[in-house]
């Protein structure tokens, strides 16, 4: 009975992990229906920052030397006190493309970005952060190939990388999570973004009004926007090479578990739906591992059969969106963070519990 039981649970499980990997792994497919370049609009480019010199002095220029017809840069200076708001100001007069730099009284994320679409002087409006440069001079180009003016929001894929365990992991698990919303996306439930790399209309940011409806959280200008978005209009994904971006992952995993901490801060907004797709997958691995060890003591075969089985279905999921994002990926370190998942995100209950704190 034991065997009869522990089997069924190990399947279901199975099943539904399987929702999480097969299901967006396939969905996500290159489109033959794309515009000539002749028909790329006119693109505002928008950075919100505070205290990002560094980082706007190592990436900018990547986004300076893009490839496209007619483009400007929009930066909001958060109130930064290292520096930023100089250094732009010198880089403006003399750069190939148009650079506006907008002075902000430091309240906030949402409120830089807000400033930052005012002062915008195009339609089409593209999102990215100050860390995050583009994958090649294409990143425009790419991301407006995708833009539907019926559908005008187009989620992009936004890489992290570095050479640290946390960092790894990191890349590994925004590898992961953006197959799974972009994945949805394709398939007409799109229920989150990443702010590093996200495409918009004016009318739309209009339409919703702005981030009003969350103006009272500090995160939230990615996935929650698109959530609301997703009522009236139908996301397109782009999730070419050329078109993302790539940022380095946190180096530490104190600084992954504060970082996620604010990403998830916005789940209390979620719909059931949308919940089970943002952390059921998680969940139910979690799961799995467990019914798998209880079966262990049963017929280790079976369990070790079930095992393999997900870690195939796993591996092969990631392998193929790796394989369309042109992602580096590294075989057993995808199968030490398969595993070693479950338990950061147990700490990461954790530190929710005692840290509900979230800054920008």
């Amino acid at each position: 009975m034991p065997l009869i039981i522990l089997s069924t649970i190990l399947l279901l499980l199975l099943l539904i992990q399987a929702v999480f990997y097969i299901l967006p792994a396939f969905a996500l497919r290159k489109s033959d229906d794309e515009k000539s370049n002749a028909d790329l609009p006119s693109v505002s480019v928008i950075i919100a920052c505070r205290n990002e010199l560094q980082n706007l002095k190592s990436n900018l220029q990547y986004i300076i030397n893009q490839r496209y017809p007619e483009f400007e840069i929009v930066i909001v200076d958060d109130n930064s006190t290292d520096g930023t708001y100089e250094y732009v100001s010198n880089l403006a007069n003399p750069s190939p493309c148009s650079i506006k730099l907008v002075k902000n009284d430091g309240k906030g994320k949402k409120i830089a970005l807000s400033c930052g679409v005012r002062a915008a002087s195009y339609e089409h409006l593209i999102f990215t952060d100050a860390d995050c440069r583009p994958a090649s001079e294409k990143w425009i180009s790419g991301m407006m190939l995708h833009f539907d003016e019926a559908n005008p929001l187009v989620v992009g894929y936004g890489e992290l990388s570095g050479k640290t365990f946390a960092s790894r992991f990191s890349s590994y698990d925004a590898t992961l999570i953006a197959m799974q919303y972009m994945g949805f996306a394709s398939l007409g439930h799109a229920y989150m973004a990443v702010g590093r790399n996200i495409a918009y209309s004016r009318k739309l940011w209009d339409t919703l009004g702005g981030f009003a409806s969350h103006s009272d959280m500090a995160s939230g200008d990615d996935d929650l926007f698109v959530r609301e978005a997703a009522k009236h209009i139908r996301p397109t994904v782009c999730f070419l090479h050329d078109a993302k971006t790539i940022s380095p992952a946190k180096d530490r995993l104190a600084k992954l578990l504060r970082q996620k901490s604010r990403h998830v801060s916005t789940s209390a907004r979620y719909s059931l739906p949308d919940k089970f797709l943002s952390g059921g997958e998680i969940v139910t691995r979690t799961l799995f591992f467990a019914m798998a060890v209880a079966m262990m003591f049963v017929n280790w075969k079976i369990a070790l059969a079930f095992v393999v089985l997900r870690l195939a279905m796993v591996l092969f999921a990631l392998g193929r969106f790796c394989s369309l994002t042109k992602t580096d990926s590294n075989l057993f370190m995808s199968l030490i963070f398969d595993i070693f998942a479950p338990i950061f995100y147990l700490a990461l209950l954790v530190y929710r519990i005692f840290n509900r704190k979230t800054e920008w």
